[in-house]
């Protein structure tokens, strides 16, 4: 790769860095490109050589977080994989609450409201790919400890609606939300209910 190259994808990696931390922080409709493009210093015809309209950088900003983040909890996986269920599972939730900046309910929204159903299965794809499948290996190499009448992509489904709205941008939001994990996932293993 030459040198020009090298800047174009540079630049190309600097937008979708800061246009994700806006854009999965304050919403799509709050994030306009102008302010972008003043946050990298460049004008909005040179980010929009890189990408040409507003939902198409939302889209390559929300695939360039979820590849990266997926590299790192597949790492984090692999580094803990040997660890009992309930224990990983914390701690690949905690991973996922620690690095996961991103404000859920905000962002499913700006899915449904601005983004035509082949655009909303394109993003989805994208999250299935990273978090959803480390997270179907947790439940799938521990199966013989499961319910068995439940099959694993529901187990997995119900997990993550449980564990989503701990997944906050907001750094104190996110410590408080690690401080109850342990006993959030014990009650989704155990339930509440005398035995």
């Amino acid at each position: 790769m030459n040198v020009r190259d090298r800047q174009a994808e540079n630049t190309k990696n600097a937008i979708l860095k800061v246009a994700a931390e806006m854009f999965l922080s304050q919403g799509y409709q709050a994030t306009s490109t102008r302010k972008i493009a003043q946050e990298l210093n460049i004008t909005q015809p040179n980010m929009y050589h890189y990408y040409k309209n507003k939902k198409v950088l939302y889209m390559k900003a929300i695939e360039y977080v979820v590849n990266g983040l997926s590299e790192k909890l597949l790492a984090e996986y692999n580094d803990k994989k040997d660890l009992p269920f309930e224990e990983l599972l914390t701690s690949m939730s905690k991973f996922m609450i620690e690095n996961f900046r991103i404000n859920y309910f905000v962002m499913q929204n700006d899915i449904d409201t601005f983004f035509t159903p082949e655009e909303k299965t394109e993003l989805s794809k994208n999250w299935d790919g990273g978090y959803y499948k480390v997270l179907f290996n947790i439940f799938q190499s521990h199966k013989s400890d499961l319910r068995s009448d439940l099959a694993i992509p529901v187990q997995v489904g119900t997990y993550l609606t449980m564990l989503l709205p701990y997944i906050e941008h907001n750094d104190a939001k996110r410590k408080r939300n690690i401080a109850n994990l342990a006993t959030v996932i014990n009650i989704f293993i155990n339930g509440i209910k005398k035995e």
